[in-house]
């Protein structure tokens, strides 16, 4: 396998980082949310919102 350094220092990173947390990804992400709390940037929400379900039914106009 070719080594890749830019994977190799994100993976060093990514470990670094987990490793502060001792591995306890509940943890980080608590963390994580309490820096976004206190942040005075605007967060952008992209979860889905629902949209109700569509009618098949026909219209007068095709039939």
């Amino acid at each position: 396998m070719i080594e890749d350094q830019v994977l190799t220092e994100i993976r060093k990173i990514k470990d670094d980082l987990a490793s502060e947390y001792g591995y306890n990804v509940r943890k980080m992400l608590d963390d994580a949310i309490r820096r976004q709390k206190n942040s005075k940037r605007r967060v952008v929400n992209l979860s889905m919102k629902k949209r109700p379900a569509l009618s098949l039914q026909r219209t007068g106009a095709d039939s």
